[in-house]
């Protein structure tokens, strides 16, 4: 009687080890899921993303006075993307913005900026931004984890043939930003400077929102961390 009674207790006991295994197992394979795309297919997305914007024209946008003067920025802008395995980035962007003063007066000064940096380094935490409000000027926030982690070099623009003065106050008008050369050396010919964050133009709000999202989980998969404070 007592041997039957242990052998009952023995088969109860493997039973519930059983069921407390299976469920073990059934957590853990619903805890793991997908992982999202991998690292190559999101640093791909995120260069065909700004290629599709191509070179990305505001159009004069009304912004918030400054000094109760009311003002207009017309931005052109353009981004190319360098992918360096496994995690690094290189941005290269020619940009001019255009600000109008008052309705009367012009003032631009096309740069090309080159900016480089390893996903490992960043926080995950990317922000889409409007520039002003209403404004057809999108973008997006990129910091480092701690200290400075983005190398960046500018090269101002010129036009070729052209008074340099007749661009900068607007006499000129950038139609064209591959046509600009550098006024004197190019970006890199020049000593670069640490930066701890860095923001760049997109073409619109469903862009900012896209490549907000994929360079966040770029920098997940490349082990970048949010700061501690």
């Amino acid at each position: 009687m007592m041997a039957r009674w242990q052998v009952g207790w023995v088969v109860v006991g493997c039973f519930l080890l059983l069921i407390g295994a299976s469920t073990v197992w059934a957590g853990s394979s619903e805890g793991s899921g997908p992982e999202g795309p991998s690292l190559e297919e999101t640093m791909a997305f995120i260069k065909g993303t700004w290629e599709a914007c191509a070179t990305m024209r505001s159009g004069l946008q009304r912004m918030a006075p400054k000094d109760g003067a009311p003002w207009q920025m017309d931005r052109t802008a353009k981004v190319d993307v360098v992918v360096r395995p496994p995690s690094g980035l290189q941005l290269i962007t020619r940009l001019n913005e255009r600000m109008r003063v008052g309705g009367a007066l012009d003032l631009q000064a096309p740069v090309e900026k080159v900016q480089e940096f390893d996903l490992s380094a960043m926080s995950p935490t990317v922000n889409p931004e409007r520039e002003g409000e209403g404004t057809n000027l999108y973008g997006i926030r990129l910091r480092c984890t701690r200290a400075a982690c983005v190398t960046e070099w500018v090269a101002t623009l010129s036009m070729p043939g052209k008074p340099m003065q007749d661009l900068k106050t607007g006499r000129l008008v950038v139609t064209n930003l591959e046509e600009l050369v550098y006024e004197d050396r190019a970006p890199r010919d020049k000593p670069g400077e640490k930066k701890g964050e860095l923001s760049l133009p997109v073409c619109d709000a469903a862009a900012a929102e896209s490549l907000s999202k994929a360079l966040s989980h770029a920098i997940s998969k490349a082990g970048g961390k949010k700061p501690l404070f």
